[in-house]
């Protein structure tokens, strides 16, 4: 008896001290479309890492509004996948839970995706190959846009100083346009920035903290009410050292650095997490990939928001003044070290410089580091057409037109993209997959040696082992799909399952082995 109390009061003090997992759904985006009858791919990137305790991730749970879809208890690289099948027509919340071996569950930011019955239309150059790429909007769409890219973050048009120059008196034109844009094509939208030190307005300079805190809730419910499809915001931008001068307008009128070192920094992200329940909270800033201790110092403030669950990525610029030189490893020992911040990195900003062949070469040497990371979840460019880009010689294309002249570099990009793998998203078109029968299926790889499963019947949990990756995909008899995931070497499932009859599909390669499986 004793021994049972003694489990409850540890389990009770590991709750009490424990940093929550992380949970952030990386697919679809808000303002996703999907076809009705097909399916859709729902990514969640979870940890139990990057925070003052350091746990594992049990499980993640998918929803639609309070609807359960699924879950997954394996990850490949901290990313938990669900595939939601037979979609029909509506608007829905996508959300996640996920749960740590303490028993800490977190609910993910929400994603806001629609499903009518006209095809899905693709986007960009890195439609169906698994992350989003994207652009700025500075004035006007270029025409040739969506041939490119698939995501939006404005230029200039949403930064606090060009929103709101003359206090209480709202522009939103050049944001207008960029967020439109976005919303009319189902593309990524990121809003850049809530608070910076640069481009802010003049007069918060002499305010007191108490009016300072008002205006910047005041902003923050203003961008609230006119854009809710925003899936991405920099919360906080370029806080590091010298980064932006006016920081320390910013420190000061929110209360100041206070007990935890932090105290103003959180305070933001606080009134951020309670005004955009269905956005991703990003802190960004630049100058890291070239200087780990700046990386370091981010991890600092990414700690005290982890604690919090107050955080959802983390933003690297990557402009051309701090990686231009860089070569692969360097690239991916920077982004080995941001991702231990538990949360998936975004590329906010990219730009890359040079002569043709030089900017080429660049090119070739560090995009497939970033877009290959697990922890990326996504790229934005800072531009892209000639004698448009704040960086001389990062432009890509010669002009607007819908056929411009492309660069060696945005050649080699469009190559790059075309070879990779297509995994059904974004933008585009995923068949749903069902199971109609529950017989057993054999195949030369998914045989008996190199596929193995016990016990079964169950009463707890059944063990799947197969020969390397795998795919798996739980559905009731009936055949509706209960959970999917990736998995290596090995996986249990089952442990959430009511009593009863399941079939369980293992894919392979292109081969599929399917199993019926008895929890009594």
């Amino acid at each position: 008896m004793w021994f049972v109390a003694l489990q409850m009061l540890c389990h009770l003090l590991s709750a009490q001290n424990n940093t929550p997992p992380s949970c952030v759904i990386t697919a679809p985006h808000s303002n996703a479309y999907f076809q009705v009858g097909k399916a859709m791919t729902i990514r969640v990137y979870a940890t139990d890492i990057g925070g003052s305790y350091t746990g594992s991730v049990s499980k993640v749970e998918f929803f639609s509004g309070s609807t359960k879809l699924g879950e997954a208890s394996t990850a490949t690289s901290n990313t938990y996948t669900y595939v939601w099948n037979n979609l029909v027509a509506g608007s829905y919340t996508i959300t996640a839970k996920a749960t740590d071996n303490a028993g800490t569950v977190s609910t993910s930011a929400g994603v806001l995706v629609t499903v009518g019955t006209n095809a899905v239309t693709s986007r960009g150059i890195s439609a169906c190959k698994g992350k989003y790429l994207a652009n700025i909007v500075a004035g006007s769409v270029p025409a040739n846009y969506l041939s490119y890219w698939n995501g939006v973050t404005p230029e200039n048009g949403a930064k606090w100083g060009s929103v709101e120059g003359s206090r209480d008196n709202m522009s939103w034109g050049q944001a207008d346009i960029s967020y439109n844009h976005a919303k009319n094509n189902n593309l990524m939208f990121r809003y850049h920035a809530i608070a910076w030190g640069s481009q802010y307005p003049s007069w918060i300079t002499n305010l007191s903290v108490a009016d300072f805190k008002a205006e910047m809730i005041e902003y923050m419910d203003a961008i609230k009410a006119r854009y809710p499809y925003i899936d991405q915001v920099d919360v906080l931008n370029e806080q590091l050292g010298t980064h932006a001068g006016g920081t320390n307008y910013f420190r000061d009128g929110l209360g100041g650095n206070g007990t935890t070192g932090y105290d103003w920094q959180i305070w933001l992200f606080e009134q951020a997490r309670q005004r955009f329940p269905n956005t991703k909270l990003v802190l960004n800033d630049y100058g890291l990939e070239n200087d780990q201790n700046a990386i370091n110092q981010m991890l600092g403030l990414v700690k005290a928001l982890r604690d919090r669950n107050l955080i959802d990525g983390f933003g690297t610029q990557a402009h051309e003044f701090n990686i231009n030189t860089l070569s692969a490893t360097a690239m991916k020992s920077s982004l080995d070290l941001m991702a231990k911040g538990g949360v998936p990195i975004f590329v906010t900003e990219l730009d890359i410089s040079g002569d043709d062949n030089t900017q080429k070469t660049r090119y070739q040497t560090l995009f497939p580091v970033y877009y290959e990371h697990p922890a990326v979840a996504g790229i934005t460019l800072w531009g892209y057409i000639d004698g448009q880009t704040w960086k001389d010689n990062t432009g890509l294309v010669s002009s607007a037109n819908a056929n411009p002249t492309e660069s060696p570099a945005m050649q080699w990009i469009k190559q790059y993209m075309a070879a990779r793998t297509d995994v059904k998203y974004p933008f585009c078109t995923q068949n749903s997959e069902n199971v109609t029968a529950v017989e057993e299926e054999e195949n030369a790889v998914l045989n008996d040696e190199s596929l193995n499963f016990h016990p079964n019947p169950f009463s707890d949990e059944i063990k799947i082992e197969v020969l390397g990756d795998f795919a798996y995909s739980v559905y009731s008899i009936s055949g509706i799909e209960l959970s999917s995931g990736f998995a290596n070497g090995s996986l249990k499932l089952g442990g959430s399952l009511p009593r009863g009859s399941y079939v369980v599909r293992i894919r392979q390669a292109n081969q599929t082995r399917t199993i019926k499986i008895l929890k009594y």
